[in-house]
C-alpha cells in the first residue's frame, strides 16, 4: 500500500510537466500567424463583409460590386476571419459553396462539412500555400405572401 502510494507520488510530478508542457505548446500555437487566401462570389441579392474591410462585396443579382478579393488573411488562431452574409430586402441566406483552387490550378470542392448559417469560418494553416479558397454566399427570394401554400389557395389581392 505505501509503496503504491510513494509510486503515486513519483509519476504525479511528471504527468503535471507534460501538462504544462501540452498547455505551453497550446500557446504557441495560438500565437502564431494562420494564414487563408480568399475570394467571395455571390449569388442573389445581398453582401457578404468581415469586421476588417479586407472583404465588403455585394450583389445586385446582375453583377457584384464592392471588395471582393482575393484577400490574403493573416490571422493569429483565436481571431480568424468571418465572413457574414447579409441578404437584401426581398432575399433570405440560403447556403454557403465553397471551391479551393490549388497553386498548381487543381480545384476542388472544400472537404467537410460547410456552415448552415450566414457565418462562414475557414482558415488554412500556419504558412501560405497559395491555394485560393472561392466562398460563394446563395440568396434566394423569399416566398410571396400571396403565393399558394401547400394546399391553401393564394390570397386575393388587396383592394
Amino acid at each position: 500500500m505505501v509503496a503504491a502510494l510513494l509510486g503515486a507520488l513519483v509519476v504525479a510530478p511528471s504527468a503535471c510537466r507534460a501538462c504544462e508542457d501540452s498547455e505551453e505548446e497550446e500557446e504557441r500555437e495560438a500565437l502564431r500567424d494562420n494564414f487563408w487566401r480568399a475570394q467571395v462570389a455571390i449569388v442573389g441579392r445581398g453582401g457578404v463583409k468581415t469586421a476588417a474591410p479586407a472583404i465588403d462585396c455585394a450583389s445586385d443579382d446582375a453583377r457584384m460590386t464592392g471588395v471582393c478579393g482575393p484577400h490574403l488573411f493573416r490571422f493569429k488562431e483565436l481571431a480568424p476571419p468571418l465572413l457574414q452574409a447579409t441578404p437584401a430586402p426581398g432575399w433570405r441566406f440560403d447556403h454557403w459553396e465553397s471551391t479551393i483552387r490549388a497553386r498548381d490550378g487543381a480545384v476542388a470542392p472544400r472537404q467537410g462539412r460547410m456552415p448552415d448559417g450566414p457565418l462562414y469560418l475557414n482558415g488554412w494553416g500556419y504558412e501560405d500555400t497559395g491555394a485560393l479558397e472561392t466562398v460563394t454566399c446563395v440568396f434566394v427570394p423569399t416566398a410571396d405572401a400571396s403565393a399558394p401554400v401547400l394546399g391553401r389557395p393564394p390570397a386575393p389581392p388587396p383592394r
